[in-house]
């Protein structure tokens, strides 16, 4: 893939945190945006991983095309909606962190 200076890749983390008893709840309607968002212009990495020692703790690592594909994407009737179907079953708002990627070494393993 070319890479266009003006306009880098945007790589970014999004965590969920489930309140108790609701895990399931909230993973299956997480897992329903895999699809659509996969789907989407500018989506090149969308990958929902559950946190092995935080139970009801997942958490998306994205890389999308720039910041406008990602602006995009927080605006479909997919994620609106997954938004108000957890509405009340999270113990927190989701905590997006911004990434700056230190490539080195290999470059197909030294970036996602």
């Amino acid at each position: 893939m070319v890479q266009n200076a003006a306009m880098p890749d945007v790589f970014l983390t999004a965590r969920i945190t489930a309140k108790p008893g609701h895990e399931a709840e909230v993973e299956a309607a997480f897992r329903a945006l895999l699809e659509p968002t996969h789907a989407e212009d500018g989506c090149l990495r969308y990958a929902l991983h559950r946190v092995v020692d935080r139970p009801g703790q997942l958490l998306f690592v994205e890389r999308w095309s720039s910041r406008e594909a990602l602006d995009a994407h927080l605006a479909t009737d997919h994620l609106v909606h997954v938004g108000r179907v957890t509405e009340g079953l999270l113990a927190e708002p989701v905590e997006l962190t911004f990434l700056e990627p230190l490539p080195g070494g290999d470059p197909d393993l030294g970036a996602i």
